[in-house]
Protein backbone atom coordinates (compact mmCIF):
# COMPACT_ATOMS: atom_id res chain seq x y z
CA UNK A 1 0.00 0.00 0.00
CA UNK A 2 1.77 3.52 -1.03
CA UNK A 3 1.96 5.45 1.74
CA UNK A 4 0.50 8.95 -0.26
CA UNK A 5 -2.02 8.94 -3.66
CA UNK A 6 0.87 10.44 -5.45
CA UNK A 7 3.36 7.33 -5.49
CA UNK A 8 -0.16 4.77 -5.47
CA UNK A 9 -1.47 2.26 -8.21
CA UNK A 10 -4.34 4.94 -8.32
CA UNK A 11 -2.06 7.86 -9.58
CA UNK A 12 -0.06 5.61 -12.08
CA UNK A 13 -2.31 3.04 -13.25
CA UNK A 14 -6.02 4.88 -12.94
CA UNK A 15 -5.52 8.48 -13.47
CA UNK A 16 -6.66 9.53 -17.16
CA UNK A 17 -7.34 12.77 -18.95
CA UNK A 18 -10.47 13.11 -20.50
CA UNK A 19 -9.05 12.72 -24.09
CA UNK A 20 -7.42 9.42 -23.32
CA UNK A 21 -10.55 8.12 -20.89
CA UNK A 22 -12.60 8.61 -24.34
CA UNK A 23 -10.29 6.67 -26.23
CA UNK A 24 -9.95 3.53 -24.31
CA UNK A 25 -13.70 3.67 -23.71
CA UNK A 26 -14.47 3.70 -28.12
CA UNK A 27 -11.23 1.09 -28.23
CA UNK A 28 -13.23 -0.92 -25.43
CA UNK A 29 -16.61 -1.15 -27.23
CA UNK A 30 -15.56 -1.72 -30.88
CA UNK A 31 -15.08 -5.73 -30.70
CA UNK A 32 -18.92 -4.97 -28.92
CA UNK A 33 -20.43 -3.15 -31.46
CA UNK A 34 -23.46 -4.84 -32.35
CA UNK A 35 -24.17 -5.29 -28.74
CA UNK A 36 -23.70 -1.68 -27.64
CA UNK A 37 -25.81 -0.74 -30.71
CA UNK A 38 -28.38 -3.39 -30.07
CA UNK A 39 -28.87 -2.29 -26.39
CA UNK A 40 -28.56 1.00 -26.18
CA UNK A 41 -28.17 2.22 -22.62
CA UNK A 42 -29.01 5.96 -20.71
CA UNK A 43 -26.24 8.39 -20.40
CA UNK A 44 -23.07 6.96 -18.52
CA UNK A 45 -24.19 9.00 -15.21
CA UNK A 46 -27.72 8.07 -15.20
CA UNK A 47 -26.05 4.58 -14.66
CA UNK A 48 -24.36 4.88 -12.21
CA UNK A 49 -26.97 6.61 -10.37
CA UNK A 50 -28.87 3.49 -11.12
CA UNK A 51 -25.61 1.23 -9.97
CA UNK A 52 -25.61 3.03 -6.87
CA UNK A 53 -29.07 2.71 -6.32
CA UNK A 54 -28.73 -0.60 -6.91
CA UNK A 55 -25.44 -1.08 -4.11
CA UNK A 56 -27.41 1.05 -1.59
CA UNK A 57 -30.61 -1.45 -1.65
CA UNK A 58 -28.30 -4.40 -1.20
CA UNK A 59 -26.96 -2.53 1.67
CA UNK A 60 -29.86 -1.99 2.76
CA UNK A 61 -30.09 -4.93 5.48
CA UNK A 62 -26.14 -5.27 6.22
CA UNK A 63 -24.11 -3.28 8.17
CA UNK A 64 -21.52 -0.85 5.78
CA UNK A 65 -19.38 2.30 6.02
CA UNK A 66 -20.18 4.35 3.26
CA UNK A 67 -16.48 4.31 1.92
CA UNK A 68 -17.36 0.52 1.12
CA UNK A 69 -20.42 2.22 -1.76
CA UNK A 70 -17.98 4.65 -2.96
CA UNK A 71 -15.14 2.21 -3.53
CA UNK A 72 -17.57 -0.30 -4.84
CA UNK A 73 -18.30 2.56 -7.63
CA UNK A 74 -14.59 3.26 -8.05
CA UNK A 75 -14.27 -0.25 -8.69
CA UNK A 76 -17.02 -0.56 -11.56
CA UNK A 77 -15.74 3.03 -12.82
CA UNK A 78 -12.29 1.06 -13.19
CA UNK A 79 -14.13 -2.52 -14.56
CA UNK A 80 -15.64 -0.66 -17.27
CA UNK A 81 -12.55 0.47 -19.01
CA UNK A 82 -12.10 -2.76 -19.96
CA UNK A 83 -15.72 -4.21 -20.41
CA UNK A 84 -18.68 -2.75 -21.81
CA UNK A 85 -21.91 -2.52 -19.26
CA UNK A 86 -23.77 -4.75 -22.47
CA UNK A 87 -21.73 -7.31 -21.86
CA UNK A 88 -22.00 -7.77 -17.94
CA UNK A 89 -24.54 -8.88 -15.79
CA UNK A 90 -24.55 -5.68 -13.83
CA UNK A 91 -26.56 -7.00 -10.35
CA UNK A 92 -23.67 -9.46 -10.43
CA UNK A 93 -21.15 -6.79 -10.59
CA UNK A 94 -23.10 -4.59 -8.49
CA UNK A 95 -22.70 -7.68 -5.76
CA UNK A 96 -19.61 -8.91 -6.03
CA UNK A 97 -17.93 -4.78 -6.10
CA UNK A 98 -19.92 -4.33 -2.78
CA UNK A 99 -18.50 -8.10 -1.31
CA UNK A 100 -14.91 -6.94 -2.46
CA UNK A 101 -15.10 -3.33 -1.33
CA UNK A 102 -16.28 -4.19 1.95
CA UNK A 103 -13.19 -6.47 2.56
CA UNK A 104 -10.94 -3.48 1.40
CA UNK A 105 -12.74 -1.17 3.73
CA UNK A 106 -12.25 -3.53 6.53
CA UNK A 107 -15.90 -3.86 6.96
CA UNK A 108 -16.33 -7.42 5.39
CA UNK A 109 -19.51 -9.79 5.17
CA UNK A 110 -19.34 -13.55 4.33
CA UNK A 111 -19.82 -14.10 0.44
CA UNK A 112 -23.07 -16.49 1.65
CA UNK A 113 -24.79 -13.44 3.19
CA UNK A 114 -23.92 -10.89 -0.05
CA UNK A 115 -24.89 -13.62 -2.72
CA UNK A 116 -27.73 -14.64 0.08
CA UNK A 117 -29.04 -10.41 0.03
CA UNK A 118 -28.74 -10.35 -3.49
CA UNK A 119 -30.51 -13.06 -4.62
CA UNK A 120 -33.45 -11.94 -2.17
CA UNK A 121 -33.04 -8.50 -3.77
CA UNK A 122 -32.63 -9.53 -7.63
CA UNK A 123 -33.97 -13.21 -7.93
CA UNK A 124 -34.09 -12.86 -11.36
CA UNK A 125 -30.88 -12.09 -12.27
CA UNK A 126 -28.49 -13.29 -9.92
CA UNK A 127 -27.50 -17.09 -9.53
CA UNK A 128 -28.34 -18.91 -6.35
CA UNK A 129 -25.21 -20.68 -7.02
CA UNK A 130 -22.30 -18.63 -4.61
CA UNK A 131 -19.24 -19.74 -6.48
CA UNK A 132 -20.79 -17.11 -9.47
CA UNK A 133 -20.01 -14.49 -7.36
CA UNK A 134 -16.43 -15.77 -6.27
CA UNK A 135 -15.97 -16.25 -10.31
CA UNK A 136 -17.04 -12.49 -10.61
CA UNK A 137 -14.77 -11.23 -7.25
CA UNK A 138 -11.93 -13.09 -9.23
CA UNK A 139 -12.45 -11.33 -12.77
CA UNK A 140 -13.21 -8.33 -10.84
CA UNK A 141 -9.63 -8.47 -9.24
CA UNK A 142 -8.00 -9.35 -12.50
CA UNK A 143 -9.39 -7.01 -14.38
CA UNK A 144 -8.16 -4.40 -11.47
CA UNK A 145 -4.65 -6.32 -11.74
CA UNK A 146 -5.14 -6.25 -7.95
CA UNK A 147 -4.94 -2.64 -7.58
CA UNK A 148 -7.63 -2.35 -4.80
CA UNK A 149 -6.52 0.48 -2.81
CA UNK A 150 -8.65 3.59 -3.18
CA UNK A 151 -7.93 7.08 -1.76
CA UNK A 152 -11.20 8.91 -1.22
CA UNK A 153 -11.51 12.87 -1.03
CA UNK A 154 -13.34 12.51 2.55
CA UNK A 155 -10.17 12.73 4.35
CA UNK A 156 -9.10 16.02 2.51
CA UNK A 157 -12.50 17.32 3.30
CA UNK A 158 -12.41 16.33 7.16
CA UNK A 159 -8.44 18.57 6.76
CA UNK A 160 -10.56 21.48 5.57
CA UNK A 161 -12.90 21.96 8.38
CA UNK A 162 -10.29 22.16 10.62
CA UNK A 163 -8.41 25.01 8.13
CA UNK A 164 -8.99 27.89 10.43
CA UNK A 165 -9.48 30.37 7.70
CA UNK A 166 -11.89 28.73 5.89
CA UNK A 167 -14.32 28.27 9.06
CA UNK A 168 -16.49 25.58 7.29
CA UNK A 169 -19.51 24.67 9.23
CA UNK A 170 -21.17 21.63 9.65
CA UNK A 171 -23.93 22.26 7.29
CA UNK A 172 -21.12 23.27 5.07
CA UNK A 173 -19.08 20.42 5.53
CA UNK A 174 -22.48 17.93 5.51
CA UNK A 175 -23.24 19.63 1.91
CA UNK A 176 -19.62 19.48 0.82
CA UNK A 177 -19.77 15.77 1.44
CA UNK A 178 -23.12 14.90 -0.26
CA UNK A 179 -21.56 16.40 -3.19
CA UNK A 180 -18.23 14.49 -2.88
CA UNK A 181 -20.71 11.29 -2.82
CA UNK A 182 -22.21 12.71 -5.71
CA UNK A 183 -19.07 12.79 -7.76
CA UNK A 184 -19.17 9.26 -7.99
CA UNK A 185 -21.12 9.30 -10.73
CA UNK A 186 -19.08 11.26 -12.58
CA UNK A 187 -16.09 10.67 -14.27
CA UNK A 188 -13.71 12.30 -11.65
CA UNK A 189 -12.95 9.38 -9.52
CA UNK A 190 -10.84 8.31 -12.83
CA UNK A 191 -9.67 12.25 -14.22
CA UNK A 192 -9.01 13.94 -10.94
CA UNK A 193 -6.98 13.46 -7.80
CA UNK A 194 -8.96 12.58 -4.22
CA UNK A 195 -8.12 16.42 -3.00
CA UNK A 196 -8.40 17.90 -5.70
CA UNK A 197 -12.48 16.87 -5.74
CA UNK A 198 -12.62 17.79 -2.34
CA UNK A 199 -11.84 21.33 -2.75
CA UNK A 200 -13.98 21.45 -5.56
CA UNK A 201 -17.12 20.25 -3.11
CA UNK A 202 -16.09 23.00 -0.54
CA UNK A 203 -15.89 25.45 -2.89
CA UNK A 204 -19.75 24.56 -4.09
CA UNK A 205 -20.52 24.27 -0.66
CA UNK A 206 -19.86 27.74 0.27
CA UNK A 207 -21.44 29.21 -2.69
CA UNK A 208 -24.67 26.93 -2.34
CA UNK A 209 -25.26 27.42 1.32
CA UNK A 210 -26.96 30.89 1.53
CA UNK A 211 -29.57 29.36 -1.06
CA UNK A 212 -30.60 26.82 1.20
CA UNK A 213 -30.66 29.03 4.26
CA UNK A 214 -33.13 30.85 1.88
CA UNK A 215 -35.50 28.01 1.46
CA UNK A 216 -34.58 28.14 -2.77
CA UNK A 217 -33.34 24.56 -2.49
CA UNK A 218 -33.90 23.19 0.64
CA UNK A 219 -34.30 19.26 0.71
CA UNK A 220 -38.04 18.85 1.58
CA UNK A 221 -39.24 18.08 5.10
CA UNK A 222 -35.95 18.87 6.71
CA UNK A 223 -34.86 22.05 8.48
CA UNK A 224 -31.50 22.10 7.66
CA UNK A 225 -28.75 19.89 5.51
CA UNK A 226 -27.65 16.80 6.87
CA UNK A 227 -24.45 16.36 8.83
CA UNK A 228 -22.14 13.89 7.69
CA UNK A 229 -23.13 10.03 8.20
CA UNK A 230 -20.54 7.18 8.12
CA UNK A 231 -23.33 4.96 7.33
CA UNK A 232 -25.23 6.38 4.69
CA UNK A 233 -24.36 7.41 1.30
CA UNK A 234 -26.14 11.09 1.52
CA UNK A 235 -26.93 12.70 -1.97
CA UNK A 236 -27.32 16.11 -3.37
CA UNK A 237 -28.55 14.89 -6.58
CA UNK A 238 -32.47 14.28 -7.96
CA UNK A 239 -33.69 17.71 -6.49
CA UNK A 240 -35.45 20.07 -9.31
CA UNK A 241 -33.84 23.10 -10.09
CA UNK A 242 -30.59 22.52 -8.49
CA UNK A 243 -28.43 22.33 -11.17
CA UNK A 244 -29.90 25.95 -12.74
CA UNK A 245 -29.22 26.99 -8.90
CA UNK A 246 -25.55 26.13 -9.04
CA UNK A 247 -25.55 27.40 -12.42
CA UNK A 248 -26.50 30.86 -11.65
CA UNK A 249 -24.26 30.96 -8.55
CA UNK A 250 -21.28 29.81 -10.21
CA UNK A 251 -21.79 32.73 -13.40
CA UNK A 252 -22.81 35.18 -10.95
CA UNK A 253 -19.46 35.00 -9.07
CA UNK A 254 -17.01 38.04 -10.07
CA UNK A 255 -14.38 35.96 -11.20
CA UNK A 256 -16.54 34.97 -13.97
CA UNK A 257 -17.15 37.37 -16.94
CA UNK A 258 -21.00 38.59 -17.77
CA UNK A 259 -23.02 35.80 -18.61
CA UNK A 260 -24.80 36.49 -22.55
CA UNK A 261 -27.63 34.03 -23.33
CA UNK A 262 -24.95 32.83 -26.13
CA UNK A 263 -22.34 31.84 -23.89
CA UNK A 264 -24.74 30.63 -21.27
CA UNK A 265 -25.85 28.10 -23.94
CA UNK A 266 -22.52 27.65 -25.07
CA UNK A 267 -21.29 26.53 -21.63
CA UNK A 268 -24.30 23.92 -21.28
CA UNK A 269 -23.29 22.38 -24.71
CA UNK A 270 -20.29 22.13 -23.69
CA UNK A 271 -20.77 20.82 -20.03
CA UNK A 272 -23.76 18.27 -20.93
CA UNK A 273 -21.74 16.98 -23.78
CA UNK A 274 -24.35 17.24 -26.49
CA UNK A 275 -26.34 20.56 -27.27
CA UNK A 276 -29.97 21.16 -26.06
CA UNK A 277 -29.33 18.29 -22.95
CA UNK A 278 -30.08 20.86 -20.61
CA UNK A 279 -31.71 24.70 -20.40
CA UNK A 280 -29.18 27.56 -19.77
CA UNK A 281 -29.05 28.79 -16.66
CA UNK A 282 -31.89 30.93 -15.70
CA UNK A 283 -30.76 34.51 -14.96
CA UNK A 284 -30.49 35.35 -11.25
CA UNK A 285 -33.68 36.73 -9.74
CA UNK A 286 -33.64 39.84 -7.18
CA UNK A 287 -33.74 37.25 -4.58
CA UNK A 288 -30.66 35.16 -5.98
CA UNK A 289 -28.84 38.02 -6.40
CA UNK A 290 -29.27 39.65 -3.17
CA UNK A 291 -28.22 36.43 -1.69
CA UNK A 292 -25.44 36.63 -4.62
CA UNK A 293 -24.10 39.98 -3.25
CA UNK A 294 -23.84 38.31 0.59
CA UNK A 295 -22.03 35.56 -0.68
CA UNK A 296 -19.27 38.14 -2.38
CA UNK A 297 -19.15 40.21 0.61
CA UNK A 298 -18.74 37.63 3.06
CA UNK A 299 -15.35 36.87 4.73
CA UNK A 300 -15.62 33.42 3.86
CA UNK A 301 -16.14 33.71 0.49
CA UNK A 302 -13.18 36.04 0.52
CA UNK A 303 -10.97 33.22 2.03
CA UNK A 304 -12.05 30.51 0.09
CA UNK A 305 -10.75 32.45 -2.79
CA UNK A 306 -7.78 33.44 -1.34
CA UNK A 307 -7.17 30.20 -0.48
CA UNK A 308 -7.93 28.77 -3.70
CA UNK A 309 -5.19 31.28 -5.65
CA UNK A 310 -2.67 30.51 -2.41
CA UNK A 311 -2.49 27.14 -3.31
CA UNK A 312 -1.20 24.73 -6.02
CA UNK A 313 -4.12 23.49 -7.21
CA UNK A 314 -4.46 23.19 -11.01
CA UNK A 315 -7.81 26.30 -11.48
CA UNK A 316 -8.63 24.86 -14.90
CA UNK A 317 -8.89 21.17 -13.75
CA UNK A 318 -10.94 22.65 -10.80
CA UNK A 319 -13.22 24.47 -13.33
CA UNK A 320 -13.58 21.84 -15.31
CA UNK A 321 -14.59 19.49 -12.54
CA UNK A 322 -16.59 21.84 -10.99
CA UNK A 323 -18.87 22.13 -14.19
CA UNK A 324 -18.73 18.22 -14.10
CA UNK A 325 -20.35 18.08 -10.68
CA UNK A 326 -23.04 20.96 -11.90
CA UNK A 327 -23.76 18.79 -15.31
CA UNK A 328 -24.27 15.66 -13.73
CA UNK A 329 -27.44 17.86 -11.70
CA UNK A 330 -28.40 18.53 -14.95
CA UNK A 331 -28.59 15.27 -16.08
CA UNK A 332 -29.66 13.49 -12.77
CA UNK A 333 -33.32 15.28 -13.70
CA UNK A 334 -33.49 12.92 -16.79
CA UNK A 335 -32.97 9.96 -14.59
CA UNK A 336 -35.85 7.77 -15.42
CA UNK A 337 -35.16 4.10 -13.44
CA UNK A 338 -38.01 1.96 -14.48
CA UNK A 339 -36.41 2.80 -17.95
CA UNK A 340 -32.94 1.67 -17.44
CA UNK A 341 -34.18 -1.19 -15.49
CA UNK A 342 -36.38 -2.49 -18.38
CA UNK A 343 -32.65 -1.39 -20.71
CA UNK A 344 -30.52 -3.88 -18.71
CA UNK A 345 -33.69 -6.32 -18.27
CA UNK A 346 -33.93 -7.01 -22.04
CA UNK A 347 -30.13 -7.05 -22.56
CA UNK A 348 -29.25 -9.61 -19.85
CA UNK A 349 -32.24 -11.88 -20.69
CA UNK A 350 -31.51 -11.46 -24.86
CA UNK A 351 -28.23 -12.36 -24.34
CA UNK A 352 -28.19 -14.81 -21.64
CA UNK A 353 -25.53 -12.79 -19.93
CA UNK A 354 -24.64 -14.97 -16.81
CA UNK A 355 -28.08 -15.62 -15.25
Amino acid sequence: MAANYWSSTQKTSWSFSRDKLASIRDEVEKPHAQLVHQHPYADRRLMFIFLRDRLLQLAKRLPFRQQCVATALVYMHRYFLSTPMQNVNLYLLTATAFYLASKTEESPHHIRIVASEARQAWPEFVPGDVSRLGEMEFCLISEMRSQLIVWHPYRTLIDLKDNQDLKLTSDELGLAWCIINDSYMTDLPLTCAPHLIAVIAMFLAVVFYPYTRSNAARPPGQDSLMGVDGNSFSSMGGRPGLAGVLGSAMHGLPMNPPTTAASANQSQTNGAGRPGASEPPRLITPDRAQTMAVIQQSEKFTNTIKFLVESDIDLKQMIDGTQEIISLYQVWEEFNEKAIKEAVSRCLKSNAIDT
